[in-house]
């Protein structure tokens, strides 16, 4: 098929979606349940890294080692900028990638080994005190934010090789997004539960970081290991370092430039949202870490529960439409924490975590089997695999919202006037640092939710964009 023809049919795909089934009609071919249980695992290590950092590491800060909260921000937010770097270098190394085990999992097994290091390091491991700290911690998050990269971005970009159709995408993507939830529960619940077990402070972070480290560890091993029988894409050969013309071929991919818009306002609420929460139950609610525990014990099962539903809501609405009622039921959900305070129930903390867990479970599925769609698109334009690219862009979204949210949160509250503690005290905290806390908490998480809506409701790429039969695969 020539680049025109793909073009055209892109085009016209655009134009009347309902044309848009597998060039040869073929029937899904779904991984076996194996491969999707091997993909699916492998999101648990990710999540269990990146929640460990990104929610325990401003919590580690203000209440243990006694750093300002700007401080730490600031060593986020650089972190997650070199970090974009790193994604664009590995997307597109991944997709030259030749070797026995396939394009993406060489890098999957490199990624699972530093990702380990990183967060003994972190946690775990002796620091210095004083301005050395600093500086260990911005190297600590250096190193995180490279195995992070070497495991997601591959990782990301699987989905287009293993699967064709839309059908297809759906099932193994909804494994994904429910070990979303495991990942997650895992890394909030059961570390708040060592962090109080291990008496909490130097000690019970400790204990927390070896334990975390080793479960991300093994679930990510565990995904090399069972994406072993995955089709694979043979390398391609004409992919070659990002440049500028490649930069303005991917800009003219509107669907991806929707979805990336869209995707960096999610990502920068809950850059803001999920660190936020943990010192909102601490100061504001008065839960403890308690609260952490049944936070993310209920807001994780609803993801993991809500899978099968949204899995057949997004066949018969539409991801598009699926996404933007997902994104609808987070954005009350989050405002509801404006009218909470220190007499709140549990109960009222697991409706609420919930309703959350439910809507960004949908919108996690949604999105992202909807990037495996614009890598398609992708390549009828263009004639090109550069899947790996593409996921690394994605990936780069990520870590810019996680970047902006985290600076948000720490200027915000030194503005508001948030002191710093050690030992893992909890100090009452003043008027304008609690007023802060819930202004982040709400307000400012609900505004990029409402935008992303805005941006993705501009999404006009079809369901399925399903690969002819040519387009390079091999059965492993």
């Amino acid at each position: 098929m020539t680049a025109r023809t793909d073009t055209a049919m892109a085009e016209t795909a655009m134009a009347d979606p309902a044309i848009l089934s597998s060039p040869a009609g073929a029937s899904p071919h779904y991984p076996p349940l194996s491969v999707c249980l091997g993909f699916g695992v492998g999101t648990a290590g990710v999540s269990i890294v990146l929640n460990s950092i990104s929610v325990y590491f401003p919590a580690l800060m203000a209440t243990v080692l006694g750093v300002s909260p700007a401080v730490s921000g600031t060593l986020m937010m650089l972190s997650k900028i070199y970090d974009g770097f790193a994604d664009l270098a590995i997307g597109g190394a991944s997709d030259r990638t030749h070797s026995r085990w396939g394009r993406r999992r060489p890098w999957l097994l490199a990624g699972a080994f530093v990702s380990f290091a990183s967060l003994l390091m972190i946690f775990a491991l002796p620091r210095p005190g004083g301005p050395l700290l600093i500086l260990y911690m911005a190297i600590a998050l250096v190193i995180y934010s490279t195995g992070y990269s070497m495991f997601n971005v591959p990782y990301l970009a699987m989905p287009a090789d293993i699967t064709r159709t839309t059908p297809e995408r759906l099932r193994l993507i909804s494994f994904r997004t429910a070990f979303v939830g495991v990942g997650q529960m895992t890394a909030l619940a059961l570390s708040a539960w060592l962090i109080g077990a291990g008496g909490g402070g130097v000690a019970g972070y400790r204990l927390m970081g070896i334990v975390m480290a080793l479960l991300a560890l093994g679930t990510m091993l565990a995904s090399f290991l069972g994406t072993a029988g995955a089709r694979t894409v043979a390398r391609a050969a004409t992919i070659h370092r990002l440049r500028w013309a490649d930069v303005r071929s991917l800009a003219g991919n509107r669907p991806l430039v929707l979805l990336l818009g869209a995707k960096l306002t999610q990502y920068i609420a809950f850059g803001i949202f999920q660190p936020t929460n943990l010192l909102f139950l601490l100061n504001v609610l008065r839960l403890g870490y308690t609260g952490m525990i049944n936070l993310a014990v209920a807001q994780n099962l609803a993801i993991f529960v809500s899978m099968p539903v949204w899995t057949r809501v997004g066949r018969v609405i539409g991801k598009r439409n699926a996404y933007l009622l997902a994104v609808s039921i987070m954005i009350p959900t989050a405002l509801s924490w404006w009218w909470t305070d220190a007499t709140i129930t549990l109960g009222s903390v697991w409706w609420r975590a919930a309703v959350m867990g439910t809507g960004s479970g949908g919108a996690l599925l949604m999105s992202t089997s909807m990037l495996q769609d614009t890598m398609d698109h992708d390549r009828l334009r263009t004639g090109q695999r550069r899947e790996g690219v593409i996921a690394s862009l994605y990936s780069v979204n990520e870590k810019l919202g996680f970047a902006a949210g985290a600076a948000l949160l720490g200027y915000s509250l030194s503005l508001g006037g948030y002191i710093p503690t050690t030992g893992g005290r909890i100090i009452t905290q003043g008027a304008s640092a609690i007023h802060a806390l819930y202004v982040i908490e709400t307000i400012v998480p609900t505004a990029f939710l409402l935008l992303g809506m805005l941006l993705i409701s501009q999404y006009r790429l079809a369901d399925e964009l399903a690969a002819p039969a040519a387009a390079g695969y091999d059965e492993a």
